[in-house]
């Protein structure tokens, strides 16, 4: 009798994809995963709030030193004469605990994060996603009448579309990407080899607001708000060109 297939998920569970975000994987199995990512939003989210965890404890929590009264607990809970035939088991059994003490911390400051950076986060993760994919797109065009119809319907919102081919920007499409468990709409420009995802998310009636440049895992980001929905510019692009593109962006009709 054949047994059931399993599923993306199924095959490749939290404790896979911690390793495959480790770098412990090999490189057979890395693909394996990638491609499981692709073919699942679910899975793909979940790979986001696993790194943005990740990310908050490496910042939060840097490297120290064993406590001298945490060692003397550990040779009292396992024995001095075993601490000496098994030294390894010393620091395992301390990382352990160290461990143990920190989780609730690392849970408070994940979820204690502020809001833009885990929005920025998430949309440089989508970014990275898009490059290492066959095509950084869902729809392929540069003509603002049929990328901008692309996503009725797919999505709550419609995004505002412009044409920057005379600047130096040419628009190459469009994609959909999910943010916080939101499906957004993401353009695609290009200057000269690089790419730039342009992400617009509908805000609460906030006001406009001036240019905010951030730089995140190597890449340029660039937000405002336009008083209906802020905009987040991804790229490797050199600042100062990105900023070019944005106020373009902005300033065209």
């Amino acid at each position: 009798m054949t047994e059931p297939k399993e599923s993306p998920t199924e095959a490749h569970s939290s404790p896979l994809v911690h390793a495959y975000l480790d770098g412990e994987l090999d490189v057979a199995r890395s693909l394996e995963v990638e491609q499981a990512i692709a073919g699942d939003p679910a899975l793909a989210d979940d790979v986001v709030r696993i790194a943005d965890l990740q990310r908050t404890l490496r910042e939060s929590f840097p490297p120290e030193p064993v406590p001298d009264y945490l060692k003397s607990r550990i040779d009292a809970a396992i024995g001095k004469k075993a601490a000496r035939y098994r030294p390894g088991w010393a620091l395992l059994a301390a990382s352990v605990l160290v461990a143990i003490g920190l989780s609730s911390a690392s849970t408070w400051l994940a979820l204690r994060a502020p809001a833009t950076r885990t929005v920025s986060a998430r949309l440089v993760d989508s970014h990275m996603r898009a490059l290492a994919a066959p095509q950084p797109i869902d729809v392929a065009s540069a003509d603002t009448h049929k990328v901008k119809p692309w996503f009725n319907g797919k999505i709550l919102q419609s995004p505002r579309v412009v044409d920057l081919v005379a600047e130096g920007f040419p628009l190459i499409g469009g994609r959909i990407d999910v943010i916080n468990k939101t499906a957004v709409p993401t353009l695609v420009y290009r200057k000269d080899l690089h790419i730039i995802s342009l992400t617009s998310i509908l805000s609460s009636g906030a006001g406009s607001g001036s240019f905010t440049a951030r730089q995140a895992q190597g890449y340029n980001i660039v937000s405002w708000n336009d008083g209906t929905s802020t905009y987040w510019a991804i790229s490797d692009l050199n600042i100062k060109d990105l900023n070019k593109f944005t106020k373009l962006f902005q300033q065209a009709p």
